[in-house]
């Protein structure tokens, strides 16, 4: 069985291969930014009705086009992409509120909030958006609650969705909540982050260094594409929101954080964590969002 560190090595070469060739094809711009942008985006903006149940895809699609430009400055170019995963943290915050937004309105389409869309709220912990976070969390908790379904999670038994509902549970302790979802695991359940969570706000830093460790070791040796993998999105192998939220929480504690001198952190300049990036202000964004809210009523702007 290969170690930790061969384990990285070797989706780390993969990764660079892949990213750089998906980057390479054109075809790839075309479909994911150039596409949305002049087929959904711009023709809502002149009049503040065309398309208008497409524009959260397209702001998915948008969404996916920075992070792929994220993956690709930090695997193959080594530099931290700042302006790159801000952009598809934005999008992709946006995606998701303009859905639940045209959901709720008198037109509704058809989206449909999962169980996985949850993990962005660790995603918008990892980019220091707290605020972002929570208003996240908080549409996603909405629209489980009227979807007739639920959060439309199985049984940990029958599929162990582990990043999901890390998350959910590093949200919960985040806001001191008890709660508890539909077929949510126990603490005890989540392999090798269930220390994380035991030791998420101990004062000692190197208690939960110790535990921060292991659940890194346990993302890396867990990166697939089977629906069983710990960590089932290549987007995620070397961008491990779950852990980098867990830091933020930690430090918005004002908690001590240990060194992060583990493998998987020094993979990548995404795999570290980061001083908290600033919202990044978007043209297009601050056309299109305006109109959104006035066409859907349904939709704060403010965050």
């Amino acid at each position: 069985m290969p170690s930790v560190a061969q384990t990285i090595t070797a989706n780390l070469n993969q990764e660079k291969r892949n990213i750089r060739d998906w980057v390479e094809d054109s075809f790839n711009k075309e479909i994911l930014y150039d596409e949305p942008l002049s087929e959904t985006i711009e023709p809502f903006i002149r009049d503040g009705k065309s398309e208008k149940k497409l524009v959260p895809d397209a702001l998915g699609s948008i969404a996916s086009w920075h992070m792929r430009m994220a993956m690709n400055k930090s695997l193959n170019e080594a530099l931290y992409p700042a302006d790159e995963i801000a952009r598809s943290g934005i999008y992709r915050f946006w995606h998701y509120e303009c859905a639940h937004a045209v959901m709720e309105s008198d037109d509704p389409a058809g989206y449909k909030f999962p169980m996985r869309p949850f993990t962005e709220v660790s995603t918008m912990l990892a980019l220091g958006w707290l605020s972002h976070a929570n208003r996240l969390a908080e549409t996603i908790f909405d629209r489980w609650d009227a979807q007739t379904d639920g959060n439309g999670a199985v049984a940990w038994k029958g599929l162990p969705q582990y990043l999901p509902w890390l998350s959910v549970k590093l949200y919960k302790a985040w806001r001191g909540s008890d709660e508890a979802y539909d077929l949510e695991p126990d603490d005890g359940e989540m392999g090798e982050f269930s220390p994380l969570l035991e030791t998420l706000f101990d004062p000692r830093p190197h208690t939960f260094g110790e535990a921060l460790a292991k659940a890194a070791d346990f993302h890396a040796s867990g990166c697939g594409t089977d629906d069983y993998d710990v960590v089932n999105e290549e987007e995620l192998w070397f961008f491990p929101v779950e852990l980098l939220a867990a830091c933020r929480l930690r430090q918005q504690r004002g908690l001590d954080l240990p060194p992060l001198d583990y493998p998987l952190f020094n993979a990548t300049p995404l795999c570290r964590f980061q001083n908290a990036l600033p919202v990044p202000f978007d043209e297009t964004l601050a056309k299109l969002l305006p109109a959104y809210a006035a066409a859907t009523n349904k939709f704060d702007l403010k965050v």
